[in-house]
């Protein structure tokens, strides 16, 4: 998007153009340029500044309507959080999660994921949307595995200071309804089924440094996986069991292909 070019060939009123008709003209191109930057930053709020720029130029109704599309989706929090929250002076929890929400950020935007939200120390993300991707399963499974590398660094710092949180994973793969939530105004892009329901089970269910998944997700994935089988999982919400993994690490070559 090219800045607002205003000139002085632009300031000019030429004779045959009536001073009305000039404003009305710069007042439509501030408007466009008011738009883009809104546009911009609202891409920007959930997506990483590469995503962001590969989809300006996409129509928008098409990119935030409504849609179904098969996604990978990663909850991530801190064990030990509401403890440590209850114990500690508000400044030390705002200046912990600023530090967790950086780091975690970062990671973000590296794996190309798309920020549903953040909610305290809990963390929404998926992939393969509203930019598709062929890899999304093997991202998510980099992405979280980093993360639980990087709180790992960060939880010696912590321990120091008597804070003793660790980061657990829970990762899906399914369908997905997709597209903006909420109210005019206040709009989020956001995802709504059964997949982000389990992966936010599985994040309960996650002890410190586990990425937990599901059978059926780990099927797209084992090939490039290092697992150890859990027992199976009564999860809030869902009838039957779940047959759960803890995923340890990256085969050699690591996940994507």
């Amino acid at each position: 998007m090219k800045d607002l070019d205003i000139t002085a060939d632009t300031l000019a009123i030429r004779p045959y153009e009536s001073f009305e008709a000039w404003t009305q003209n710069l007042l439509d191109r501030v408007r466009h340029q008011a738009g883009e930057i809104e546009r911009i930053s609202r891409l920007k709020r959930y997506l990483s500044p590469q995503i962001a720029d590969a989809v300006l130029n996409a129509d928008e109704g098409d990119l935030f309507k409504s849609h179904r599309r098969e996604i990978t989706v990663v909850f991530l929090d801190l064990r030990g959080f509401t403890a440590f929250s209850n114990g500690a002076e508000p400044e030390e929890v705002m200046g912990l999660l600023r530090t967790y929400h950086t780091e975690m950020g970062k990671l973000i935007f590296e794996f190309e994921g798309t920020l549903e939200h953040f909610a305290g120390d809990g963390i929404m993300v998926f992939f393969n949307d509203p930019v598709p991707c062929e890899d999304h399963a093997a991202r998510a499974v980099e992405m979280a595995l980093a993360m639980c590398s990087r709180v790992t660094d960060l939880r010696k710092g912590w321990l120091k200071k008597g804070y003793d949180l660790h980061l657990g994973v829970g990762l899906a793969t399914g369908h997905a309804a997709l597209g903006n939530i909420g109210f005019e105004g206040r709009m989020d892009y956001g995802a709504v089924g059964n997949v982000t329901n389990l992966a936010a089970r599985l994040c309960e269910e996650a002890k410190g440094g586990q990425v937990l998944t599901d059978k059926e997700t780990l099927s797209k994935i084992e090939g490039f996986v290092h697992t150890e089988p859990l027992d199976e999982l009564r999860l809030k919400g869902f009838a039957r069991p779940v047959t759960a993994f803890n995923i340890v690490g990256l085969k050699r070559g690591g996940a994507r292909v």
